[in-house]
């Protein structure tokens, strides 16, 4: 067995040494964000009161528990800031595992450089071992920086490093999703598309058993949910961090047995040829290439419609339960309809960041045809650098303004149907009012990908910004000029009477001018030459 391993530590060296640079920026922000949130409690609740009537208020709107996990104590500054970023740690803490695993085994076959190391004195294992212990130190780097830094700004060190064993330990667990995913798709981007899948359907799951009522079982069917148990600041229970670090040492060792089972450069699931002469065009192409991607995203965004639908027919049951919304109903602070549509409104602009996702990464896809230098070919026809992008544009654009669609008309019918009536109407405007924010993400990503391709990565970069802007500057009482530099806070509220739709043409202009100069600035620029 050793023997299999030949090579490992070297291969890891080289590892480190290629994405210490790609690792920096996760690092940074796992370093820096829970110290921003630690250290503006005292400031945004000076009194206990205070932080009483947030959590009080959080109630009335089941979405933050969907999104972020229950606020089940924010009488301290640890409390505050294990509620506000375990959630998304754990999502991007997950997501880095899973990059880094594909792009060292996978991605590195779909470029050849893995044969051309295969060819030395390298175990049959050693490329994915080497890939996984990568990606768990990563997670355990991870781990260590957020309890370090929160401990060095006060907070209980128990607590501070349970924390990061949180996001530490769901690293270690998705790096497992990641590598038996490499096994199983035949490129990189399908690897990718079988993980992220498997860690929304994780989060979506924790969201349902911290929303629902008498679901609490759920958790334990998420990775998520067993990180959730930890409980920092009140439990710190290391019993759930054992079960990630061990469902993450299974899912390697499965993910070795597959990598036997399959031959090199292709996965477990075989890739579709296509015909031996093309002739769909430039237009067809686009559509098979991006195929199933658009079918990924089209079947997820309609069963998160449904979800989220069926999640809003159960609100009246919440509110029932809930003393302090019988409060404000009674006082009339706010009807039943209010918080439903506020509920809703939330839900839709996740969707509406979810469609952002879909539309960069539709963009992004042409870049990855062009470094893999199958461009060239495609341009050696006689077709223009305009006609070769177009495709790729209108897909990117239209193919979220109907995703969109989907899961709001999803949404609204299936809360009708679960006895929760939404004008649908309504519904499926909100999720149009989304359109300008994500066009403008996507409008961001054909900009780079036209004037500077090697700063792609700001799209992305970019669109997390806005998520944590949106969801978590309101709470730490952000100036208003800053929300408004995302767009998905200046989204029209399209259940609000005398909407005002200002800002979304502003928004929507922009976005139109990114795209017209990205276009013009592929027309000009050289190709990628490596």
């Amino acid at each position: 067995m050793n023997h299999a391993f030949t090579g490992t530590l070297p291969l890891l060296r080289h590892a480190i040494r290629l994405d210490r640079w790609k690792l920096l920026p996760w690092l940074l922000a796992f370093g820096i964000i829970p110290v921003v949130v630690y250290a503006v409690y005292g400031s945004l609740f000076p009194t206990p009161l205070d932080a009483l009537v947030l959590q009080s208020s959080l109630s009335t709107n089941p979405a933050f528990s969907l999104l972020l996990g229950p606020a089940t104590d924010l009488s301290n500054a640890i409390g505050f800031t294990t509620w506000r970023i375990q959630m998304f740690g754990m999502f991007f803490a997950a997501l880095m595992a899973i990059l880094a695993v594909t792009r060292h085994t996978r991605a590195s076959e779909d470029s050849g450089q893995a044969e051309l190391l295969d060819s030395g004195v390298v175990g049959r294992l050693a490329r994915l071992m080497s890939a996984v212990l990568f990606a768990w130190l990563a997670s355990a780097a991870l781990a260590l920086l957020v309890g370090a830094v929160l401990t060095m700004a006060g907070a209980p060190a128990m607590s501070a490093y349970a924390l990061g064993g949180v996001m530490g330990g769901t690293g270690v667990a998705f790096t497992g999703v990641g590598a038996v995913t490499a096994q199983l798709g035949s490129v990189a981007r399908t690897a990718n598309t079988l993980a992220g899948t498997v860690l929304g359907i994780s989060y979506l799951v924790r969201g349902l058993g911290d929303t629902l009522q008498d679901s609490n079982w759920m958790l334990w069917a998420s990775p998520l949910g067993w990180a959730e148990h930890i409980r920092p600041a009140s439990e710190n229970n290391a019993g759930p961090l054992l079960l990630l670090v061990g469902a993450g040492g299974m899912l390697v060792m499965l993910a070795a047995w597959l990598s036997s089972r399959r031959d090199f450069g292709l996965g477990l699931i075989p890739t579709t040829p296509g015909p031996a002469r093309g002739r769909a065009g430039i237009w067809g192409l686009t559509s098979r290439l991006n195929r199933l991607p658009l079918w990924t995203w089209g079947v997820n965004l309609l069963i998160l419609g449904t979800v989220f639908g069926l999640v809003t027919g159960t609100l009246s049951s919440a509110f029932a339960g809930n003393p302090f919304v019988r409060q404000l109903i009674a006082f009339r602070v706010a009807t039943e309809e209010q918080l439903t549509y506020a509920f809703v409104e939330v839900l839709v602009l996740i969707l509406g960041i979810i469609g952002a996702v879909m539309g960069i990464q539709l963009a992004l896809r042409f870049y990855a045809e062009e470094e893999e230098r199958r461009a060239e070919w495609i341009l050696s026809a006689p077709l223009s650098r305009l006609r070769h992008v177009i495709p790729t544009a209108a897909l990117s654009t239209l193919a979220p303004a109907v995703g969109m669609g989907i899961c709001s008309l999803a949404l609204a019918t299936a809360s009708n149907v679960s006895g929760s009536p939404l004008d649908v109407g309504k519904v499926v405007l909100q999720g149009a009012a989304e359109l300008p924010a994500i066009w403008l993400a996507v409008g961001v990503a054909l900009a780079l990908i036209g004037l500077a391709p090697q700063l792609r990565s700001l799209a992305w970069l970019l669109l997390v910004y806005w998520l944590l802007l949106t969801f978590l500057g309101p709470i730490l009482k952000a100036p208003e000029w800053l929300l408004d530099t995302s767009p998905f806070h200046v989204v029209p509220d399209v259940f609000s009477a005398g909407t005002d739709w200002t800002s979304a043409w502003w928004t929507l202009a922009i976005a139109a001018i990114l795209v017209v100069a990205g276009l013009a600035g592929y027309r000009r620029r050289d190709l990628v030459c490596t």
